[in-house]
């Protein structure tokens, strides 16, 4: 190999450039682009959206709410999220959190059959959110973590699974809008640890049911709008559940 690194990359970028199958340089080291989420949540990801070829880990009290808010944009994207063993979500806090129920699927699965229903699914889902049943043995692992690469997928976990890619820890949950067991409850405040971005806080949901940035301080800046949907009017939304 030459001396100079940079012109020895370079020789063999373009070698492999020649190669059947692969195109151009940043398709081989810049991997693919992650999936779109909403403004508030692209800081909590190393690339800004959802990991494509890799499995993510959202673990806490609150991870399915931040697992359905990270799927959001994807959905009105046209892009499929399945939710598998979670039994039935309610439908109305998944419109909120910007959700096109039109691309959205609930899977009512026994645990146990969650790694052989899974390892299906990837074959056709462009984001699954799991919760494992049980702990898979290191050789499933590898052949589901193979399967999510082959397909360019984001599968996430939602309890830890070694061989995760990125992991996001939802801490501190605070919900708001009740005193002395009066009111009703408006907003919830988490903390969200990052193992590649750090710490940051976000409203999950705000009260308007998505995600958003904490109002600022007084003399900070204004707070960054959500990007969502709205259900205004029209038939009641349903969600595709199956056995």
């Amino acid at each position: 190999m030459s001396a100079d690194p940079v012109h020895a990359i370079s020789a063999l970028t373009e070698q492999l450039t020649r190669l059947p199958g692969i195109r151009t340089a940043s398709e081989l080291f810049a991997g693919h682009p992650p999936y779109a989420v909403d403004a508030p949540l692209r800081p909590l990801f190393q690339r800004g959206g959802l990991p494509r070829g890799e499995i993510l880990a959202i673990t806490g009290e609150h991870s399915f709410s931040l697992a359905l808010a990270a799927c959001a944009a994807a959905t009105r994207e046209q892009l499929w999220c399945a939710v598998l063993g979670m039994g039935e979500p309610a439908v109305a806090g998944i419109a909120d959190f910007g959700i096109d129920l039109s691309h959205f699927v609930n899977l009512r699965t026994p645990l146990q059959d969650w790694l052989r229903v899974t390892s299906i699914l990837v074959e056709s889902f462009d984001i699954l959110i799991v919760r494992p049943g049980f702990a898979p043995t290191p050789g499933d692992r590898q052949r589901l973590l193979a399967k999510v690469r082959e397909r360019r997928m984001t599968l996430i976990t939602l309890d830890e699974f070694p061989g995760t890619g990125e992991r996001l820890g939802v801490r501190d949950v605070r919900w708001e809008g009740t005193a002395r067991g009066a009111g009703r409850l408006e907003q919830c405040t988490v903390t969200v640890h990052g193992s590649r971005t750090g710490t940051h806080t976000l409203l999950l949901p705000a009260p308007s049911g998505r995600a958003e940035h904490p109002a600022p301080m007084p003399g900070a800046e204004h707070s960054v709008p959500a990007v969502g949907v709205a259900h205004p009017g029209g038939p009641v939304p349903r969600i595709h559940s199956v056995d």
